[in-house]
């Protein structure tokens, strides 16, 4: 246990993230929850906790990154697999301190998040702050938002795009596209919850939009509005993934004698 972050709200999301060793305590037995995260540091983060992506892009050899740099071989993956940029010049700037849109932007390019309605509409829509987002990260912000991986502490309609990221922060976000349950609902942005009477003899957790239930033997889906995808119909029915489902249809045939 960390001895400074007890009270403090990414507690849970902390402490999944060191169980993974995505994240390390510091040697007097602290973990800085509040403290920023460079550039070098989030790339090592993606490189030991996020799923490996395909290589999308050539290397680079980034002057200010020696081959001994103790984040080399992470800075040059999350470059090529498309988490992070460069800057002109052949740099990186390993030590500058990354901002909060930046984090989630790396996120949403690197596991190619997209958007499925107008980014405009989604970021006016969930941030009290849009107009600062900058241009060039507002379809990311809202393809990071539709996927549900933003976290906002403590107003969820904050997102305080251009505030350095915090290493308690980063482990919340981490922990979304992790899909591990740490975070509480009412701080993670683009969230709309709704009450569903019970009616269900079983019932799924929402994956890609929908929920597949079950009412007697017969299974079907419902969307996030609480309204029938299509009615339980089926014998056997799968989860979405990938947009498909896999389902059985009821078939009742009269064998001849």
């Amino acid at each position: 246990m960390f001895s400074d972050i007890q009270n403090h709200w990414a507690k849970a999301s902390i402490l999944a993230a060191a169980k993974k060793n995505i994240f390390k305590g510091y040697v007097d037995g602290t973990f800085r929850p509040n403290a920023p995260v460079t550039r070098a540091e989030f790339a090592a983060i993606i490189f030991v906790g996020l799923p490996k992506q395909p290589l999308s892009r050539a290397a680079i050899t980034f002057t200010d990154v020696p081959a001994n740099h103790w984040a080399a071989k992470a800075i040059a993956e999350a470059y090529q697999t498309k988490y992070l940029s460069g800057y002109p010049n052949s740099l990186f700037k390993p030590n500058e301190l990354i901002l909060r849109v930046q984090a989630i932007a790396a996120l949403a390019s690197g596991l190619n998040y997209g958007v499925t309605i107008d980014p405009i509409n989604t970021v006016k829509k969930y941030y009290s702050d849009f107009g600062q987002i900058p241009s060039y990260a507002t379809s990311a912000i809202a393809a990071a938002t539709e996927k549900r991986i933003i976290v906002n502490y403590p107003d969820i309609k904050s997102l305080q795009p251009n505030q350095n990221a915090t290493r308690g922060e980063i482990a919340a976000f981490i922990c979304r596209v992790l899909e591990i349950p740490t975070v509480s609902s009412k701080y993670i942005a683009g969230l709309e919850l709704f009450v569903i009477t019970p009616q269900f003899d079983a019932a799924d957790d929402f994956r890609e939009g929908f929920a597949r239930v079950q009412k007697g033997n017969q299974w079907g889906y419902l969307d996030k509005t609480g309204k029938f995808l299509i009615p339980p119909q089926f014998a056997e029915a799968h989860p979405f993934s990938e947009g498909l489902v896999l389902v059985k249809e009821n078939i009742n045939k009269t064998i001849p004698t």
